[in-house]
């Protein structure tokens, strides 16, 4: 067995919830009386759609480059216009297989733990680490006891063609960075663990520092006068869940239903171009449906009353999944250009409705079908210029952006991120990202503008 820094296994309450949920797609939480909603002035429909915030953790997202357990730190990300962090952040990781005496591997632990470094305050930076490494601490709680249900399953299908094929139990941990500044570093970590049921299951935590002091912060710090903050933004997240593309996603749950989900424990972080609140699957929505985002702009969380020490001042304006609706009949990727949510991208007072599609691949050859809508005209010849073959060899990623280039031009630019796999076998790295930036001007035409390394929708790193 190799151990380089901790052995983590998932505590019994998430294996519980695992069990406990299997079987539930179809079922619903509570729905006594309904919904009720005050009415908040949107403005525009910016947070409508934020349903998979750049879930690279989840199962069905794995293989997506948006976050790396093995090198967090990216020295080629864009340089931001928000005050540089003074915190960077590398993984601790550690691989632990536990085998049966045929040599059977029966449990495999996946660890990746983030370390903070903040130089010339070390003393913040572990207290940070102190905390992360306390709430990583909780999962190992059951070597012994996982191991023996392993082997206890392993052991009851040998001989025995009714009980299946024994797959190794599998217990795993993630993060990702979503805002790293001068005021705050923000993290999600994800546990995920499969242990021989229908399919694994994962939940998630947001881990939100003031990196001026190292202590956590709280959803009730984020206002002077929390209550209110609080019972404003459920409304918020209530009107988001009337939205059809919320409805597509969720059961329908009550007002008490999305307060309990979204407001417990630590189920919201800091991201680039909001506060996102978010909900492990079956909370609100069936297993499919994955981890549901529900983002509130830091415009809208401005008029709430967001302390000014946790506003946000860089260049990044949003984050968006791309559009993915299937014909219930063909199951074909549905693209007609319908606009997924508006935002008025050249300046000229009128919103530009924006439909993004991607990853959808030919399987004969590996193309990929992708389209980019702006008031119902498809704009993908213009990336298709920008990739050229790249496109074999990559594909472009499941989010994109909205960035500002520059605030006071009045245009905000498309960030369109795209991933291309190595031709070297041999090389370090199997693949890079970069971003393409595009800008739809007043004449009403998408122009390239420039390619950065990187993903401008991860938080550079010192």
């Amino acid at each position: 067995m190799k151990r380089k820094h901790l052995s983590i296994l998932l505590t019994a309450s998430l294996l519980a919830l695992s069990a406990a949920a299997c079987g539930k797609d179809s079922e619903s939480p509570s729905t006594q009386g309904g919904l009720e909603i005050t009415p908040i002035d949107e403005g525009d429909d910016t947070g409508e759609t934020d349903l998979n915030e750049t879930d690279t953790n989840s199962p069905e997202n794995e293989g997506t480059s948006e976050s790396s357990d093995t090198a967090v730190t990216n020295s080629n990300a864009p340089v931001s216009e928000s005050a540089p962090s003074p915190a960077s952040v590398t993984a601790s990781e550690s691989h632990d297989e536990y085998k049966a005496d045929d040599g059977t591997v029966l449990l495999t632990n996946d660890v990746s733990m983030p370390v903070v470094s903040i130089e010339g305050a070390e003393d913040i930076a572990a207290k940070i680490n102190a905390n992360i490494e306390e709430y990583y601490t909780i999962f190992y709680s059951g070597d012994e006891e996982t191991l023996a249900m392993a082997k206890s399953d392993y052991e009851s299908r040998q001989g025995d063609a009714d009980f299946g094929t024994f797959y190794g139990y599998t217990n795993s941990t993630s993060f990702r960075i979503t805002r790293m500044d001068d005021k705050a570093l923000s993290l999600e970590i994800t546990a995920y663990s499969d242990t021989g049921g229908a399919h694994g299951n994962y939940g998630c935590v947001g881990k939100n520092y003031d990196l001026k002091t190292g202590e956590l912060i709280g959803f009730d710090d984020l206002s002077e006068d929390s209550a209110a903050f609080h019972a404003t933004v459920l409304d918020y997240m209530v009107n988001l869940a009337q939205t059809p593309s919320y409805k597509e996603r969720l059961f329908e749950p009550s007002k008490n239903d999305l307060d309990s989900a979204l407001f417990d424990r630590e189920k919201w972080i800091f991201t680039q171009s909001g506060i996102s609140l978010f909900a492990d699957p079956y909370a609100l929505g069936p297993y499919a449906a994955g981890e549901i985002y529900f983002r509130l702009p830091y415009e809208k969380a401005y008029e709430l009353g967001l302390k000014e020490n946790y506003h946000y001042s860089g260049n990044f304006t949003e984050e968006r999944y791309d559009t993915s609706q299937y014909d219930p009949n063909t199951m074909e990727m549905k693209i007609d250009g319908t606009p997924e949510y508006s935002f008025d991208l050249n300046g000229d007072g009128t919103p530009e409705g924006i439909a993004f599609y991607g990853l959808a691949v030919n399987p004969e050859d590996g193309s990929q079908t992708f389209a980019c809508y702006i008031d119902g005209t498809d704009w993908s010849t213009v990336l298709e210029e920008q990739l050229g073959e790249r496109s074999k060899h990559g594909y472009v990623d499941s989010t994109y952006a909205l960035y500002d280039m520059d605030s006071a031009d009045g245009l905000t630019e498309i960030a369109v991120l795209f991933t291309e796999f190595s031709e070297n076998p041999d090389a370090d790295s199997e693949s890079r990202e970069y971003t393409l930036l595009f800008r739809y001007t007043k004449d009403k035409e998408l122009q390239f503008l420039e390619q950065r390394d990187g993903f401008v929708t991860e938080p550079p790193q010192p």
